[in-house]
């Protein structure tokens, strides 16, 4: 199920041509696949939320996978065809959002994804809230989304008490 979904947005940028802006947004890609490297790197051993076994992928390689295939898409797709008009924004925001997290469920639902040390879907739709207005933000004003970057790791590694340290 999650190759498949990579192979579906793969094909939905490449069906688009959203492939053609990835010099324009090259930079907010690898910002975006930076910050599910560095959960992997602070969470590696207290993981949050696991990609589950499937076919030959376990957590780590169907990551791996989503870092180069499924969000650099993400953030091409949306990018690319993000409303010039103010009130169209808001709904275009809210949409990408919902598809997230209703993506989300599914994969929950079939076993796809598990959940640990308290988080859930309620916290991953606040992170795709946050997700999605950093993305658009980055284009923007980079310095800005450096520093929701910073917060909000901070943030979530102390709330959810991340070791950092070997223990033992």
């Amino acid at each position: 199920m999650i190759l498949g979904t990579n192979i579906l947005l793969m094909l939905a940028a490449a069906m688009t041509r959203a492939y053609g802006k990835w010099r324009e947004y090259y930079g907010t890609i690898v910002f975006v696949s930076f910050c599910n490297l560095l959960y992997n790197f602070f969470c590696d051993r207290y993981l949050l939320w696991a990609l589950n076994p499937e076919f030959l992928l376990n957590h780590k390689t169907a990551d791996l996978l989503n870092t180069v295939v499924f969000l650099p898409a993400t953030v091409l797709l949306y990018l690319k065809y993000f409303p010039a008009r103010s009130r169209w924004k808001y709904l275009y925001y809210v949409l990408w959002v919902l598809g997230y997290s209703a993506l989300e469920y599914t994969w929950y639902a079939f076993g796809r994804i598990t959940y640990h040390h308290g988080w859930n879907l309620l916290w991953s739709i606040c992170f795709y809230l946050l997700m999605f207005m950093t993305i658009r933000l980055h284009e923007t004003r980079r310095a800005a989304a450096l520093w929701i970057l910073v917060l909000m790791t901070a943030f979530l590694l102390a709330y959810f008490k991340v070791p950092f340290f070997k223990e033992g």
